[in-house]
């Protein structure tokens, strides 16, 4: 025999801060199917050639940490998500199994992180982990073309008046 009471009195006393980091989690999780449009190398700079659009470059490694947090926390993120996929063509590249293009791009250290314009001209480039706050002003300065004016410290006094 099923006792339900005692059931319903088990769920009426999980504390409100479990509640509340059950609900928080379900929120701050990017909508189903809500992901980077991540491309290849070779793909992805074939893209941006034919559809003139700015390229994020991101290199990771199957070992970094940092990478794992990148991946976990900014590459989560919704607005990050969907900045990304509006107005770039974002390329992953695993050092450890794309070391030609790793060695090309002169990558010292992971994650690295690198943006293009549309004429494969680096504009821009963020090395380390980025947290997702930092990482949209990055995308904005770039596709804004405000780098080519200003350093990111200027835009960001334009944007905050400090």
């Amino acid at each position: 025999m099923c006792n339900f009471k005692r059931g319903a009195t088990a769920l009426l006393t999980i504390k409100p801060a479990i509640i509340a980091i059950l609900i928080f989690g379900f929120l701050a999780a990017p909508a189903s199917g809500e992901q980077i449009n991540w491309k290849s190398y070779a793909a992805g700079i074939q893209q941006a050639r034919t559809q003139h659009k700015k390229i994020f470059l991101h290199f990771t490694a199957d070992w970094c940490g940092y990478c794992r947090k990148m991946d976990a926390l900014t590459f989560k993120d919704a607005a990050v998500i969907d900045y990304l996929n509006k107005n770039f063509i974002s390329i992953k590249v695993n050092g450890d199994k794309e070391k030609q293009v790793t060695q090309n791009h002169k990558v010292s250290g992971f994650p690295d992180n690198r943006f293009y314009d549309a004429k494969l001209n680096q504009a821009f480039r963020v090395p380390g982990f980025v947290d997702p706050m930092a990482f949209k002003f990055y995308m904005e300065y770039v596709s804004t073309d405000s780098y080519k004016d200003m350093s990111p410290q200027e835009y960001y006094r334009t944007k905050t008046g400090k």
